[in-house]
């Protein structure tokens, strides 16, 4: 784990409309009666509150053809979209935020007891605050590549979305050392705890 690096229990800057937005409510269509708010903004606090969020991250030197995206031990993504996020990177970082087991626990017994207004809430809160965990970082990372002359890729790329398989969940399980933090990955690629994600975001050099 010498390469890797983290960050335990980041403050969570998320976006309340947002969670909002997961669950379904249009900012500017939909009226929500005071109370109903005022109560769903309590569970939103009580989630965050459950969450224990972690970001692990490392910088691998990249090489980018065609489709395929050749990290600096061997493995390989096949991509063609993320291929083109990265083609004028030289390296990359990949990250993981997790939201910790407290939060994903509390949701299914929830759901268990029947509770699902509140289990609905609780998990478009955490799902929210866990993205914002790697928001966080890609901040933190941007300020100090901006010193240097250098930036990220517009945006993060995960397994899943696109044409990423999410079968390379393994290659970011496996060289983030995610099971060193408690993290699982099962037969179909999903990563317990739940509220868990992973993500790579390209580095830009200076032209020229």
């Amino acid at each position: 784990m010498e390469n890797i690096k983290f960050f335990k229990n980041i403050p969570a800057q998320y976006s309340r409309s947002l969670i909002y937005t997961r669950l379904g409510y249009e900012k500017t269509n939909t009226r929500i009666e005071t109370d109903r708010r005022r109560l769903i903004d309590r569970w939103i606090t009580e989630a965050e509150e459950l969450c224990e969020t972690t970001v692990i991250y490392r910088t691998v030197e990249i090489a980018v053809h065609k489709n395929t995206i050749t990290l600096d031990g061997g493995e390989k993504l096949e991509s063609s979209s993320l291929a083109a996020l990265l083609q004028n990177s030289g390296s990359a970082v990949l990250m993981a935020a997790t939201a910790g087991s407290r939060i994903t626990d509390e949701i299914r017994r929830l759901q268990e007891s029947g509770d699902m207004a509140k289990a609905l809430v609780y998990d478009a809160a955490a799902s929210e605050i866990t993205d914002a965990g790697l928001d966080w970082i890609m901040g933190l990372l941007r300020q100090q590549l901006i010193r240097r002359g250098m930036a990220l890729t517009r945006m993060r790329y995960s397994p899943g979305y696109g044409d990423l398989d999410l079968s390379c969940q393994k290659v970011f399980y496996d060289l983030l050392s995610l099971n060193e933090w408690d993290i699982e990955l099962n037969e179909k690629y999903i990563l317990v705890p739940e509220k868990t994600v992973t993500a790579i975001v390209g580095i830009e050099y200076p032209k020229g």
